[in-house]
């Protein structure tokens, strides 16, 4: 009798006269109370039957499955052994040599998964496992349109499901897993899986669930959860979502192939939070690196998302611009300039900041870091005193330029007075002579400015901001 019938018969009559042995010294109904059982003999006979199965279940060479489909080439399914058998099911993920495509998709490959369709329980009982094996090493371009001959081999392992299990002579921990999660061979194989996945760092406790299985890391599979994971977006409530944004920011992180994705899911849904106006600091700046400054026409990538959430963090760049501005680079912030401004936020699709030398060469924290998440959109401030800032804001069809030092009058003008390719920008570039107005910052400013601006044609649908608070200490 060959070994790998031996191995497998003789823990199941250990265990079977273990159980009996067991039973014949005591009372059935107490026995658990009267004998404890032989925990360790139970977990070497355990480690035992893992072992078997993992030798039962290895993948073949190559060279040995190749052989097999040669053998089936020249002889046809007549004369094949049980190791061809099993051989032929190892083959359908594979590539032979001279191929263009994974012999599933061959005819071939047909023809196998055609003849499992018709065989018998015993057949089907040999070859299951590494069915199931070549079912999931498929990566996600081989099945993403859901090819038929691919839903065939599912329905194959879903139909014979029941009668393996039936016809096993001792518990198998991969069929216990299908049984377990019988989705996983139905159109939705992830969506049992999905929150333990977003509760979790990576994918560690869903592949550990799994491990039976030996799904290989690139299975279409692993796609599927975090694609399902990803859809599930839309459908939580706000405060769900809110909790689980870090944890698909490091989705994004570790699947780069998925953050286009992974962004405009969280960015539509932010939108529709209560939320929306509260900047999101990693969400924008992954955002930025990603697609650019949406503020800019080019900036193609924000074609991904609808235009109002694309208005959304163009206004999270504004309002952290005028913060930045008004907060962070000067000592002696302005708030009721913040307050008039920023009750124009709804009108605002542009904003610009020139630090001046002092800004540009600071070493405290939150200058370097502003300075180094917004790598690209700054510009320096040349020609005025080292403390002096500059801002630019597009309101509708005008351009609003201010600055930070005291004596400076704020410009309006139709189009941007200075070459938006150069890095340096002359403090009296900023200050065009064919500006439309010209006002200052005196006593009573805000009604002259609203009063400018009407006769402008821009009017604030907001009532003037009176409690000012910015994420910036100030320095």
């Amino acid at each position: 009798m060959p070994i790998d019938a031996v191995i497998p018969m003789s823990i199941a009559n250990l265990k079977r006269r273990l159980e009996e042995k067991v039973r014949g010294h005591s009372v059935v109904d107490v026995t658990n109370a009267k004998f404890v059982k032989p925990q360790r003999l139970l977990k070497t006979l355990s480690v035992l039957d893992q072992k078997f199965d993992d030798l039962e279940n290895s993948l073949p060479l190559d060279e040995k499955i190749f052989r097999t489909i040669s053998k089936l080439e020249s002889s046809g399914f007549g004369h094949l052994t049980r190791r061809d058998w099993k051989n032929l099911a190892w083959a359908l993920s594979k590539i032979l040599p001279g191929a263009q495509e994974k012999l599933i998709f061959s005819d071939i490959g047909k023809r196998i998964i055609q003849h499992f369709q018709q065989s018998e329980m015993d057949l089907i009982g040999l070859v299951y496992f590494p069915l199931l094996y070549s079912y999931f090493a498929l990566e996600n371009e081989d099945v993403k349109n859901k090819p038929a001959i691919w839903l065939q081999l599912r329905d194959v392992l879903n139909t014979n499901r029941s009668g393996v299990y039936r016809d096993l002579k001792r518990p198998k921990k991969w069929m216990n897993t299908l049984v377990d999660y019988s989705e996983i061979l139905s159109n939705s194989p992830t969506k049992s899986f999905v929150k333990r996945f977003l509760e979790g760092k990576d994918a560690s406790s869903v592949a550990n669930e799994l491990e039976s299985l030996k799904m290989a890391p690139n299975s279409w599979f692993w796609d599927d959860l975090i694609k399902s994971s990803i859809q599930s977006i839309n459908g939580m409530n706000e405060q769900d979502y809110l909790k689980i944004i870090p944890r698909f920011l490091h989705l994004a992180e570790q699947n780069l192939l998925f953050t286009t994705d992974i962004l405009i899911a969280l960015l539509e849904r932010y939108a529709k939070t209560s939320e929306r106006q509260k900047v999101h600091e990693e969400l924008k700046y992954i955002a930025l690196n990603q697609w650019d400054n949406p503020q800019y026409d080019s900036s193609a990538g924000w074609n991904n998302v609808n235009a109002d959430t694309k208005k959304m963090v163009i206004q999270w760049f504004v309002r952290a611009d005028l913060e930045a501005f008004f907060k962070l680079f000067s000592a002696s912030a302005d708030v009721n300039r913040f307050n008039y401004w920023i009750k124009f936020i709804d009108k605002i699709s542009f904003s610009q900041i020139f630090l001046g030398p002092a800004a540009f060469q600071s070493q405290q924290f939150q200058h370097k870091k502003f300075r180094d998440l917004n790598r690209g959109r700054l510009k320096k401030l040349v020609g005025s005193t080292p403390t002096n800032n500059a801002f630019m804001l597009k309101i509708e069809n005008l351009y609003v330029i201010d600055f930070s030092d005291t004596g400076n009058a704020c410009f309006i003008v139709n189009k941007i007075p200075y070459n938006e390719n150069k890095f340096e920008v002359h403090r009296d570039t900023l200050k065009p002579w064919n500006n439309l107005l010209k006002l200052s910052h005196t006593p009573g400013w805000q009604s002259r400015f609203d009063s400018k601006m009407a006769e402008l044609g821009v009017f604030s649908n907001q009532t003037e901001v009176n409690n000012y608070n910015s994420g910036y200490r100030k320095y």
